[in-house]
């Protein structure tokens, strides 16, 4: 499931990123971060995070860009306690997870293999809504573009995962430009459009 993750250093400041999770039982999930992020240092540090459900596309943007917020840093305001772990909880979110780190392996990949132990699960009452097709594609070209700013970096090495990825990310373009002209969504994915072309020129550009 594609997530946003919460937690928060040893001095208790917190932050969120888009994660894909995987349910292992009733009660373990799973979390592959990449060890150089701040996701993978802040559970390694306090041992806890929130998962937090939603479809809300601005809050999946403004976790995993946040050189597109003013200072490049997200707002407290979005915060609130978890109740059963030392970690933030997204106060928009539908519904969150609160769950304790039980091991933490790294692989060969440079990411890390995080098991989690679930602890609570609040859902907040929500009215009903209609699928909205480019609200769904939004989401999807977000989590493309997180590849893609980590693949970039790595040159003729991941060529082929950027071309892939950069074709999946036109056609959540088309989608959502079809169905959702003049949007939030629209103006999300023209934004998000820049950035992967600054991203693939710096790529490109000598050292």
């Amino acid at each position: 499931m594609e997530t946003i993750v919460s937690t928060c250093n040893i001095n208790g400041e917190p932050d969120a990123a888009p994660m894909g999770i995987t349910i292992k039982t009733e009660r373990t999930v799973e979390v592959k971060p990449y060890v150089s992020t701040i996701t993978y240092q802040n559970l390694a540090a306090t041992k806890c995070a929130v998962i937090n459900l939603t479809m809300d596309p601005e809050l999946f943007y403004i976790t995993a860009f946040k050189e597109a917020i003013p200072e490049g840093k997200l707002p407290t305001m979005i915060f609130g306690k978890a109740k059963s772990v030392v970690a933030p909880r997204l106060l928009t979110a539908d519904s969150h997870i609160e769950v304790e780190v039980q091991s933490v392996k790294t692989l060969e990949n440079e990411k890390a293999e995080v098991q989690c132990g679930v602890k609570l699960i609040k859902a907040s009452r929500k009215y009903p809504q209609a699928y909205c097709r480019a609200k769904s594609a939004t989401i999807e070209g977000i989590i493309h573009a997180t590849r893609l700013k980590v693949f970039l970096k790595q040159g003729e090495e991941k060529k082929e995962q950027v071309l892939d990825l950069l074709e999946r990310f036109r056609i959540c373009c088309d989608i959502v430009n079809h169905v959702g002209p003049s949007s939030r969504y629209s103006n999300l994915m023209s934004d998000l459009a820049r950035k992967i072309e600054e991203w693939r020129r710096e790529s490109e550009s000598p050292s």
